[in-house]
């Protein structure tokens, strides 16, 4: 895993809430009801350019919890100051987490993240 986010080339475009929702969405279709599912959000930035918004994703998050013990954990990283820890935290509602990260904290952060899992 940290190879490929090590290859990973920042271009400036990043659509947080498109891929968030795109994320959920696709677990909500085709997600095995007998399994958890997580999604991990890892972010350095802001949205940039996304057609959905802030409150798309979170209204859809919300709209689904509790549906059945087995709903989406949405797990949120910030990863650097220009990360919006106020956003990132209204994306990870209740069964997920936000997190603060740093080169030296991530690995712990994934251990935990499993621990829900």
């Amino acid at each position: 895993m940290l190879d490929s986010v090590s290859g990973i080339l920042e271009q400036g475009n990043t659509r947080l809430y498109d891929a968030t929702l795109q994320a959920y969405q696709d677990l909500q279709k085709d997600g095995d009801p007998n399994h958890t599912h997580a999604i991990v959000v890892l972010i350095d930035g802001q949205d940039t350019q996304s057609s959905s918004t802030l409150d798309d994703v979170v209204s859809a998050i919300n709209a689904a919890q509790g549906e059945s013990d087995n709903s989406i954990k949405v797990f949120t990283i910030a990863f650097g100051s220009d990360a919006n820890k106020d956003v990132l935290t209204q994306i990870a509602p209740s069964g997920g987490k936000e997190y603060d990260s740093s080169p030296e904290n991530i690995q712990k952060i994934y251990d935990d993240i499993a621990t829900f899992c």
